[in-house]
């Protein structure tokens, strides 16, 4: 199962500095790096975009409706001359038409007829499915059809608001020359990221021809896709809908679970390198600015908070079972930050909240290989992980809150190892 990253705990980081440098001079600096913050705070919060692309009748429709588990895009002998029509994640379904630079139109529910016949930009379509809540699906006008308004040139820039690309390539006339001129515009960083799918391999014809054809892509393929992959839409919508439960073993062999999971897979890479974009500037640019400005109050406004950490230390040890080694080493590691408060060895809170953050980090490293007794404890070392980063973030923060925040992180992770380190 490809897990797909979490942000909450950049974008928590991210949110805290735009608002803790609200109280920082204005400057031009300040600005652009308030600018910067929120790109990576929209960036994070926006669905990856996979984009459909190919010739018209490609089965371009059919893939985006499968994979959003829905049949909302028309195909085949329905199909209408559409443009750019966007799938994503909506609580309510609804319809909006669009034009660059003028205002909007929306429906109630999904009104795709209604809304083409308004001539938009393109149309989006807001769906309650889960499928759409990491991603979102760009169904491209097809090329190549002599006649209508989206040529290829249009295709093209549709592909500059995408993160990865799908080409879908009928395979009774796979990979032909218009393809390839079109494709080989495309930006170096986008086929890094996209699948090259054979459609209509259900028919006789194709399935008959499909190993010399895998043949002569796989050798041409270089650098311009990731993957190329077979996909049977028909035999995979069919097997998702077959009875109560899927049938998975006609979804193996459609090619639908390996199309999947190298979208996913795509998806993730591109979600990944987003948040490293994002830790790299919270490290060297937002949280420095906030360090560099804002004074560290000492610990003697946190020796009290720390005796209360001390006593809920103690409380966790009730109930906790003999071999709850991981809670005892716990317990160990806290005394020793409270003694070390009290003999006033840590000068300040900073010091006090890195001790901390030192803690956090040698548990989240034990929890990599540690084998949790109690059920359904997988979520466990996540936790650890993110705890480091809101303990780092804290900080750079002043007052008492930052202390009495850390505190209660502890102390909450501890009744997590009480939980997670007991019998089940």
């Amino acid at each position: 199962m490809i897990e797909f990253p979490g942000v909450e705990s950049e974008t928590k980081q991210l949110e805290q500095f735009l608002e803790d440098s609200q109280s920082l001079p204005a400057s031009d600096e300040l600005t652009a790096l308030q600018d910067e913050a929120r790109q990576h705070v929209s960036r994070l919060s926006t669905a990856i975009g996979i984009a459909f692309a190919g010739e018209f009748s490609a089965g371009k429709s059919s893939l985006a409706n499968m994979l959003a588990g829905a049949d909302i895009l028309p195909t085949g002998i329905r199909h209408l001359q559409l443009p750019l029509v966007i799938l994503n994640y909506s609580d309510k379904p609804r319809t909006v038409a669009g034009w660059w630079g003028q205002e909007h139109k929306t429906f109630p529910g999904v009104a795709l007829t209604d809304a083409a016949e308004i001539n938009p930009d393109f149309i989006s379509i807001g769906l309650d499915t889960p499928a759409l809540q990491q991603v979102s699906l760009f169904d491209l006008p097809g090329t190549g059809v002599s006649g209508i308004a989206h040529d290829d040139t249009n295709t093209l820039d549709l592909l500059k608001f995408v993160d990865c690309a799908i080409w879908c390539t009928n395979g009774t006339s796979p990979w032909r020359e218009s393809e390839r001129q079109i494709w080989q515009q495309v930006p170096d960083n986008l086929k890094k990221s996209s699948l090259l799918a054979i459609t209509h391999t259900d028919l006789p014809a194709v399935q008959e021809e499909l190993p010399d054809i895998l043949k002569r892509l796989e050798a041409e393929k270089g650098e311009l896709f990731q993957e190329i992959i077979p996909i049977a839409t028909p035999e995979a919508v069919s097997a998702l809908a077959d009875g109560p439960e899927p049938d998975f073993e006609r979804w193996n062999e459609s090619g639908g679970q390996f199309l999947a999971e190298q979208i996913l897979t795509a998806a993730s890479r591109r979600r990944e390198a987003d948040l490293e974009n994002a830790r790299r500037d919270l490290k060297e640019k937002f949280l420095p600015l906030l360090g560099e400005v804002l004074p560290v109050e000492t610990v003697e406004t946190a020796i009290e908070p720390v005796e209360t950490a001390a006593e809920n230390v103690e409380e966790l040890s009730e109930g906790a079972e003999p071999e709850n080694e991981l809670l005892a080493i716990w317990k160990e590691r806290l005394s020793d930050v409270c003694r070390q408060t009290e003999a006033g060895d840590l000068s300040d809170s900073t010091e006090l909240l890195q001790s901390c953050q030192e803690i956090v980090e040698e548990f989240a490293e034990r929890l990599i290989d540690a084998k949790l007794p109690a059920t359904g404890a997988d979520w466990v070392p996540e936790e650890f992980e993110r705890a480091t980063d809101l303990l780092l973030l804290l900080q750079f923060e002043t007052g008492d809150g930052p202390v009495s925040d850390a505190l209660n992180v502890m102390h909450q992770l501890g009744e997590t190892l009480s939980w997670a380190g007991s019998h089940p």
